[in-house]
């Protein structure tokens, strides 16, 4: 059984929800991502933005709080990865926070994440081979 954290990434950028759109959008571009979580000070996530949901977002000043989802759906390193392609698949998610057992945000698992497990799949590759491509 594979677990979402031998595919999850970590070192997860993240924003406040007090920063704006144009902090948001800034943020994404120079990290090269699609998903911000949105945690608090203790690093609970209370949030997560997209692109797509800065896309049309006007004012750029306007606060990540009034357009982030509030009710995220997170997963736990050690349960099957497959779990979290499930829930991706039902609620048509592009990633999902992981947490920790103290509710802290450790991690992220995308809709890339299992794309390159069918790459390497398709290729023959194992997981562990992660990295050098």
């Amino acid at each position: 059984m594979i677990t979402i954290d031998a595919l999850m990434t970590t070192g997860v950028v993240t924003i406040h929800d007090d920063a704006t759109v144009a902090d948001a959008q800034s943020t994404m571009d120079v990290a090269g991502i699609r998903h911000l979580p949105v945690c608090d000070q203790r690093q609970h996530v209370v949030g997560i933005i997209s692109d797509r949901d800065l896309k049309h977002a006007k004012p750029k000043d306007k606060r990540i709080g009034a357009l982030m989802t509030r009710e995220v759906i997170t997963v736990r390193p050690e349960e099957p990865a497959s779990r979290a392609a499930e829930l991706m698949l039902e609620t048509n998610l592009r990633s999902l926070p992981v947490v920790g057992p103290d509710e802290t945000l450790i991690g992220l698992i995308t809709e890339t994440d299992f794309l390159q497990v069918a790459r390497r799949a398709l290729s023959g590759k194992s997981l562990r081979e992660r990295g050098e491509d």
